[in-house]
């Protein structure tokens, strides 16, 4: 290279040096507009890094709340943990779950050390065995000149070790709340430069050479020594799960943990492998992002060495970091976000490092019960089992969603759509659960995408729906089941082609046309869809719902809203699609939108309801769970009547996919769920959410009868008015189990609520109107 460029503003951190490094590197033909984008000013940043252009983002998971154990002090504490890898947060959590269900973590903070390796270099063995002899002697002048180099570092100990002509000297410190590397380079530098004088005055040895670090401090290195004799922060968390718990949470037996255990740490022995941990630095690399701690310590930071052993009921965790070097002052702790996260912790600033050490800890080992837990009992190799064709197709991109590919879409309906432009804006819209389960495993431009479409005349809000591939939604759903129990992902794969995830790609893109070409205008107005299934591309374009526009809207857990005419509106718009597809069911080929049966995945059904059983523990609600078993026989024995209408229905009609306009009219969208059913089962699902806790009798017989008389029939049917019952129970069985069994995940509000509804809707059905069960049942076989 003859010339070598020259980046402006080289080190400086001001504003116009950034401005002009990113004007040389759009010359140079590189992309700087996101990296630019940085919520940091350059006073922020300033002594913290040189030649700055921006900055990069990291997301920031919840964790906790961690029950810890500090003495007599008990405390349900939280962290922030900065990541990239998908499920580490949500298994720290449930590390932190199932330990304070135990009784929580105890920490114990052995000491703080920070270790400097000044290396002294003779001419001769003599002579650098009569420096190692003379240091100790001068001890007290050395420390007094080392400290005077910082308001915070207190030299400990020298201890001097010799190679030959060489004599390094590791200098112990503590160093207050700062992680120490930088001061105690200061101090040593300045004591070195006092010994080097020093020492030549009183004895006449010319030193060869002397320089700050030698290699022998360890520093962002792991060695036996920093371990035995201590570098950072040295911290033990402990933890005694119950096995009620280690069932219950962890999915596995202390038995089942210590087996792995035990043959696991024998061959880490054999291997050489420094220390024992499942996933330390994992935890521990998280919540150092998160806090503006220095990242070339994590190496060191993260020894770890975990022990388990039995207990009388349980198992008894240890984890032991004898090498965390943190600090809660200086380097990046005082940036804005990494100071606040250090808040929520309660660790910020002067006296607090000592606390933050343990909680690094215990929030580890969280992660380390978690994680050896999945392993254990096959959730680890569920969770990132790979199903079916994993090589990607020639995906949708995002910069493929331009003018040209929307137009092209919505002129297939409408001409004059072509000569409109179109303008994304940037609002963040919430998935539903389906897409939010396949962006698990799937890295395909799939969910909502918000637009205006625009011409000369007008302005309209529209979405892009880029939906995933039905088999994309079963790796989800397989997914999350590993966390609930490993067998259950097993059963959603074996039964994927009989639940009601099948196909889901081109139902709901058959429905909106479909009911667009008849004139339904209960459901988002339809302007076109584009199918590839080469490049498994399934989009749909429609009218975008703004939640301004609508008075009833992902309503699903405020029942108080519907009111009667309300929700006699919605059973005519339902029954209206209902009687619809009833006329031209046989038109519609099984290919398209199958039957549904929970018969044909009865095994998976009852998986799920053993799983919420097991997982309750108010006895009521235990027993009632129960009797899903008995629904199952009863809905799996004998099916509906054939004197019934079979017709497409939604299938999750509730008020998260069914709402209301401003002007009052009815809307119902989401409808990839779509299945050939009984119309009876989206109208006892839509009264079983809007009803409320508290059921108005009067009013649910007037909804039934209601909907009874849109179909012309009569009460007095015992055929038609059993089907609300096996409605009912279908609903309960492969729904409603489904929620229930997702709570062990995460907490929603409805479940519960929704359950009990049904209950009262069956028994008073059967009393309203003299249904007997078990007579119909037989008259259907």
């Amino acid at each position: 290279m003859e010339q070598y460029p020259i980046v402006p503003g080289r080190g400086l951190v001001t504003p116009y040096s950034t401005k002009l490094r990113l004007e040389y590197l759009n010359e140079e033909g590189h992309e700087s507009s996101q990296i630019s984008m940085s919520g940091l000013s350059h006073t922020e940043v300033q002594n913290k890094i040189e030649s700055y252009i921006g900055s990069v983002e990291i997301p920031v998971g919840l964790v906790g709340p961690l029950l810890h154990v500090d003495g007599d002090t008990e405390e349900l504490v939280y962290a922030g943990a900065a990541t990239l890898e998908g499920a580490l947060v949500a298994s720290m959590n449930r590390g932190a779950k199932a330990a304070s269900l135990s009784g929580g973590i105890t920490t114990t903070f052995v000491h703080q050390k920070m270790v400097r390796c000044p290396m002294f270099i003779f001419h001769t063995p003599d002579e650098a065995l009569t420096f190692a002899r003379w240091l100790p002697s001068h001890f007290i002048s050395i420390k007094k000149e080392a400290e005077q180099h910082s308001n915070h570092a207190q030299l400990v100990a020298i201890d001097p070790v010799i190679t030959e002509t060489a004599v390094h000297t590791r200098f112990y410190y503590t160093t207050g709340d700062a992680s120490g590397q930088n001061m105690t380079t200061t101090c040593s530098w300045h004591a070195m430069l006092f010994i080097v004088e020093q020492f030549s005055k009183e004895t006449s040895i010319e030193f060869k050479n002397y320089v700050i670090e030698g290699n022998g401090s360890s520093d962002k290195k792991v060695s036996s020594h920093a371990v035995k004799n201590g570098r950072g922060a040295h911290i033990t968390a402990t933890c005694y799960l119950k096995e009620s718990v280690i069932e219950k949470v962890l999915r596995t037996t202390s038995d089942s943990l210590l087996e792995c255990f035990i043959p696991s740490v024998a061959l880490t022995k054999k291997d050489g492998m420094f220390g024992y941990n499942i996933n330390v630095a994992n935890a521990i690399a998280a919540i150092f992002a998160a806090t503006g701690q220095d990242l070339g310590s994590l190496h060191e930071s993260s020894v770890g060495i975990l022990h388990l052993e039995k207990k009388a009921d349980g198992l008894l965790f240890t984890l032991t970091l004898p090498t965390l070097v943190v600090g809660t002052i200086g380097g990046g702790t005082s940036l804005p976000k990494q100071n606040e996260m250090l808040r929520l912790m309660k660790c910020e600033g002067n006296g607090n490092v000592q606390r933050f050490a343990q909680l690094i800890a215990a929030f580890a080992l969280s992660l380390e019960i978690s994680t050896f837990a999945a392993i254990v009992s096959g959730e680890f190799a569920k969770a990132h089992e790979k199903l079916g064709r994993n090589k990607p197709a020639n995906w949708l991109t995002r910069s493929e969603l331009n003018t040209e590919f929307i137009t092209r879409i919505m002129g297939q309906v409408d001409p004059k759509h072509k000569e409109f432009s179109i303008h994304f804006n940037h609002k963040e819209l919430e998935n539903g659960i389906v897409t939010n389960l396949t962006s698990r495993t799937s890295k395909k431009t799939i969910g909502f995408f918000p637009f205006q479409a625009k011409n000369e005349h007008t302005s309209i809000s529209l979405l892009i729906k880029s939906k995933a591939l039905d088999m994309d939604v079963i790796k989800g759903l397989h997914s999350m089941a590993a966390s609930i129990d490993p067998s259950l992902s097993d059963l959603i794969y074996r039964y994927r082609h009989q639940t009601e995830y099948f196909n889901c790609h081109v139902k709901e893109l058959f429905v909106y046309e479909n009911l667009h070409n008849h004139g339904f205008l209960s459901t988002p107005k339809y302007y076109g869809k584009k199918e590839n299934i080469n490049r498994e591309l399934f989009v749909l374009v429609m009218e975008y719902l703004d939640p301004d526009a609508m008075s009833h809207f992902n309503s699903e857990n405020k029942p108080e809203l519907w009111k009667p005419k309300d929700i006699q509106n919605m059973i005519t718009e339902i029954t209206n699609i209902h009687k619809h597809y009833h006329t031209i069911i046989d038109s519609i080929d099984n290919s398209q939108i199958q039957p549904f049966f929970a018969a044909n995945a009865t095994e998976l059904y009852q998986k799920l309801i053993d799983i919420i059983v097991k997982e309750e523990d108010h006895t009521d609600r235990k027993n009632q769970l129960k009797t899903l078993t008995t629904f199952l026989t009863d809905i799996t024995e004998q099916t509906y009547s054939t004197s019934l209408p079979v017709c497409v229905i939604h299938n999750d009609f509730n008020p998260r996919n069914a709402g209301i306009r401003a002007n009052g009219k009815v809307c119902i969208y989401d409808w990839e769920l779509a299945v050939k059913n009984i119309p009876h089962r989206d109208i006892v699902e839509f009264l079983a959410f809007t009803l409320g806790s508290t059921i108005d009798e009067n009013n649910l017989k007037s909804y039934l009868e209601y909907h009874t008389k849109l179909w012309q029939k009569d009460t007095s049917d015992s055929q038609w008015m059993y089907g609300y019952i096996y409605a009912l129970k279908e609903f309960l069985v492969c729904r409603m189990s489904f929620y229930k069994a997702a709570e062990i995940l995460m907490k929603l509000k409805f479940p519960d609520r929704v359950i009990d509804t049904c209950f009262t809707m069956i028994a008073y059905i059967k009393k309203e109107y003299n249904i007997n069960t078990e007579k119909v049942r037989t008259q259907n076989a």
